[in-house]
């Protein structure tokens, strides 16, 4: 694989994993560069609280890092990487439920309080990440892959197992569900 913009060779994660799996950090380190920013994408969403998506961050890392050998298939890392994610999104939204003392069986978003954007990133940003956010997960997943981590279809099809057809319809869903959002909130 080639990156068209420096014109040079990008290593696949497969290699990646492989050579983290022998202990390389330097490779571990390139396969956080691209998955952090879907990871956060992700549960950011869920949580609401730009504090606590860092944390389940760093948790979601350092699991990937020590469980690393446990990986049968390198090429699905994106796909693992999301499901510690989301597991570990899962015992935050535990966590703080208890220190807030929510009932088990009732929803956690109610006392989360809205994230917290820069104010440098503009109206526009902030409402396009508001709606990002408003997505299902699987869909909020894909958008970040595409357009935080900057993957490609057939890297986005590697990385979480699904056909190139299937990431391309859901995305498209996506995509036109934002836009219809987008364009509503203009409107009012």
């Amino acid at each position: 694989m080639f990156d068209r913009r420096e014109n040079r060779r990008v290593t696949s994660d497969s290699e990646l994993v492989e050579r983290a799996k022998r202990g390389d950090v330097e490779a571990f380190g390139e396969l956080v560069r691209r998955y952090e920013r879907s990871v956060l994408a992700a549960a950011l969403g869920e949580l609401r609280d730009l504090q606590a998506a860092e944390d389940v961050i760093q948790e979601t890392l350092l699991l990937a890092y020590r469980r690393l050998t446990t990986l049968k298939d390198a090429t699905r890392f994106g796909a693992w990487l999301l499901r510690i994610a989301q597991r570990q999104v899962v015992e935050e939204a535990r966590r703080r439920r208890r220190r807030v003392g929510v009932p088990e069986g009732q929803g956690h978003r109610a006392e989360q309080s809205a994230v917290d954007f820069p104010a440098s990133s503009g109206i526009e940003h902030e409402q396009l990440l508001k709606s990002v956010n408003r997505l299902p997960a699987p869909e909020r997943a894909l958008i970040g892959l595409r357009f935080f981590d900057g993957l490609s279809l057939a890297e986005i099809a590697d990385a979480t197992g699904r056909p190139i057809s299937t990431v391309s319809k859901q995305l498209s869903r996506a995509i036109a569900r934002l836009r219809a959002w987008v364009e509503k909130d203009d409107l009012s």
